[in-house]
């Protein structure tokens, strides 16, 4: 079961008390103000930056369809809880996002290589691009974890952890030498930097995750 923290809304009459945090919202038992109740929650988890997970509405476990739901139940509903991610929870979900977008794009790296050196057309250039905006969430993925306090306790291995970076890092030096060659049309040296320098780098941060996958240690399962 994930962990998680929740707070709470509870109804009272015809009301229901939304808890975020140390802030309550109130809003009537009324299907009118559902689409209007879900999306102040959204906006007000976007401003204080938590993670969402769930709901649990009088101890059932809402993963999806909460509008359908609310519409459905909204005159009974009296209490609900809203699961937030915890920082363990956040640190395992890009860790497992980025290996399984890495490890499926270690093999259309060299598909994508050759499409270049052949003659690329435009579906070519949409999957560069696809891999620019994925190597932009690693990036950024792993900018957001990197900042958290104390890391070292969350990480399986913060050693590993650091040799990841290191790989991101020589990522982040290839993107602009790359973005060179795609304004140039210099179709060889694109080709060349996907099979020679990014999937070499792709294929050493994928080992390294195989270290940091939650459950994992040592390279086995616990």
């Amino acid at each position: 079961m994930i962990a998680y923290k929740a707070y709470t809304i509870e109804g009272r009459g015809q009301n229901m008390f939304i808890y975020i945090q140390d802030e309550v919202l109130e809003f009537d038992n009324d299907p009118k103000i559902i689409e209007k109740m879900l999306t102040t929650i959204n906006e007000r988890l976007d401003e204080k930056e938590l993670r969402f997970s769930n709901l649990i509405v009088d101890g059932i476990p809402i993963y999806g369809d909460f509008y359908n739901y609310f519409a459905e139940n909204i005159e009974e509903i009296n209490k609900v809880e809203v699961v937030l991610l915890t920082t363990t929870d956040l640190v395992n979900e890009s860790i497992i996002t980025a290996n399984d977008y890495i490890s499926n794009a270690i093999p259309l790296l060299t598909q994508l290589a050759e499409e270049f050196y052949q003659q690329p057309n435009k579906e070519t250039w949409t999957k560069l691009n696809d891999l620019f905006e994925g190597v932009q969430w690693i990036i950024e993925s792993l900018t957001q974890i990197d900042s958290i306090k104390n890391l070292s306790n969350t990480v399986n291995d913060y050693k590993i952890w650091n040799e990841y970076v290191q790989g991101v890092s020589k990522l982040s030096v290839i993107i602009p030498e790359l973005e060179s060659a795609i304004i140039g049309k210099d179709i060889i040296s694109i080709g060349d930097m996907l099979l020679y320098e990014i999937k070499p780098i792709f294929q050493g941060m994928f080992d390294k995750l195989q270290f940091l996958l939650p459950g994992l240690e040592d390279g086995s399962v616990s």
